[in-house]
């Protein structure tokens, strides 16, 4: 039996589709939802969609890359993952409604399951439930599909995204996974499970980049991940790199940054984040400039004595031609994930 998980998918792409598919975490990415106190995890299906809080300017980023980089919609493929319970589906979905966000599916955590086959430790296990909910989307996917994943720091969305990449790649092969996963606190039926899934999606495109907001650990802590995942501090930041990926516009990142000042960040953060998001090579010197441009055109940064650098960092620079998995996963631990 695999780790228990509630899916739906309300779109089936054509079989030929090439495009990015989104899968991108609601607790601690788009909701203000916690999981870090027994209060927290009782009180959640209780809550309703009016109680649910955005994070910052993540409506506004998850309604432009749906949009696309150009004017007219291309309809991204959008789907949420949350390890809350399914039963809080209506809530949660009601709070989209609310926020205008249109979305393909979303896939929960079966709390129900759990409970009932007393493996209490799975309502509190996330790299498990992660790794089985992606692969189990991955499956209905067409080949050609690459994938945009977004996640948090605070549980283990960048381990969980990176060996679900390196599964479906083929660098993680699928007789080193359950004991990998294993060794990382999944149960060895879960682990063996998630081998199984991964063996009949090994092959495709498999994921383009994962993005990871930062609310516990510097950037610093990521070094040693793949060379697909990147860092961000905030939602500028995760618009920085989709522009640079290509998957959202210029003028997209100058709304995202017009919700962020609305919202209370200063002008001077935006500029902050924009240097730091080039040293980190989340984007290009080149497309930065004429970022900077477009924001000071709205009066979101301060043209005085600005200074982008004219290149990343070399660790950063390193860190981008090609880590391996022995390297990010060596000495993990789910506490350190």
């Amino acid at each position: 039996m695999s780790f228990p998980i509630d899916r739906q998918n309300e779109r089936t792409l054509a079989a030929d589709f090439a495009g990015d598919v989104v899968t991108c975490d609601i607790d601690r990415t788009y909701l203000a939802t916690r999981f870090s106190s027994l209060k927290g995890l009782m009180r959640i299906p209780f809550e309703f969609g009016v109680d649910k809080k955005d994070i910052a300017g993540m409506v506004v980023l998850l309604k432009e890359l749906r949009r696309g980089p150009e004017v007219r919609s291309r309809h991204t493929p959008l789907y949420f993952v949350s390890a809350s319970p399914a039963s809080l589906r209506g809530v949660i979905e009601r709070k989209m409604l609310l926020d205008g966000l249109e979305y393909d599916g979303t896939t929960f955590k079966d709390w129900g399951r759990c409970l009932r086959s007393r493996r209490f430790h799975r309502l509190r296990e996330q790299l498990g439930y992660k790794v089985t909910a992606l692969l189990t989307g991955r499956s209905e996917m067409p080949r050609a599909a690459s994938e945009l994943l977004f996640g948090d720091d605070l549980e283990s969305d960048a381990l969980a995204f990176c060996t679900y990449a390196d599964l479906v790649s083929g660098r993680i092969s699928a007789g080193a996974a359950p004991p990998l996963l294993e060794s990382l606190g999944v149960a060895a039926d879960d682990a063996a499970h998630a081998a199984g899934l991964a063996m009949k999606v090994v092959g495709g495109r498999g994921v383009r980049r994962s993005y990871i907001r930062l609310e516990r650990h510097t950037p610093e802590h990521f070094l040693e991940f793949s060379p697909h995942l990147r860092a961000c501090r905030g939602a500028f930041q995760l618009a920085c790199g989709l522009l640079d990926d290509g998957a959202i516009g210029k003028d997209a990142v100058v709304r995202v940054a017009s919700d962020l000042v609305e919202r209370g960040e200063s002008s001077g953060t935006i500029q902050e984040r924009l240097v730091d998001a080039v040293t980190r090579g989340i984007i290009a010197p080149e497309l930065a400039e004429g970022l900077f441009e477009a924001l000071a055109g709205a009066s979101l940064v301060v043209p005085a004595g600005a200074h982008l650098p004219a290149e990343a960092a070399a660790e950063w620079i390193a860190q981008r031609a090609g880590a391996l998995p022995e390297r990010y996963l060596a000495g993990l631990s789910p506490a350190r994930a």
